[in-house]
């Protein structure tokens, strides 16, 4: 075999030995309703923050409005213990300044204790997958997230993600 062969081989089996390594960093900016931008490695980077929950949601989705008072319950209570709660609001087919403006009234009527920003034009939940490159939405989906921004769960309803969540605690 000759030298160029050589030098061949060897980067193709680094292509394909690298990525079983690299892992994937999901941390992410968004804006609040109240217009702060909000950095998901800066909450992290607390002391006390040990997990991120992501929750990707549709006004249109009932289960998802469904479980909110369950996750500001949730949240109240578990967040001594490292949990920190995002929920990503995705746009909805149409005017997405409508949607903002009832999305913002939905949020001053129902006042929670977690912070919610919203994905305007679905960048992260396309990368999360809870946003199909046609633009319809998959929700609910909800991310449990390390430290370093790394998934360690997935799930498609508030009860998969609690069972998953109690596995932690």
């Amino acid at each position: 075999m000759n030298g160029f062969m050589k030098k061949v081989l060897i980067l193709l089996s680094l292509c394909l030995v690298f990525p079983l390594f690299a892992e994937e960093n999901y941390n992410f900016e968004l804006y609040t309703m109240s217009g702060k931008l909000l950095s998901t490695s800066e909450i992290m980077r607390k002391p006390e923050a040990k997990y991120l929950i992501v929750d990707f949601f549709a006004m249109s989705c009932e289960p998802c409005k469904r479980s909110l008072p369950l996750w500001d319950e949730f949240y109240k209570a578990n967040k001594s213990k490292g949990f920190e709660f995002i929920l990503v609001s995705l746009p909805e087919q149409g005017d997405r300044k409508k949607y903002e403006k009832r999305l913002k009234a939905y949020f001053k009527e129902n006042k929670f204790g977690f912070t919610m920003v919203f994905d305007k034009y679905s960048v992260y939940g396309k990368k999360f997958g809870a946003v199909e490159a046609d633009g319809s939405v998959n929700v609910p989906m909800i991310f449990i997230l390390d430290k370093s921004g790394k998934i360690l769960f997935k799930a498609d309803s508030f009860d998969a993600a609690m069972s998953k969540i109690k596995t932690l605690e």
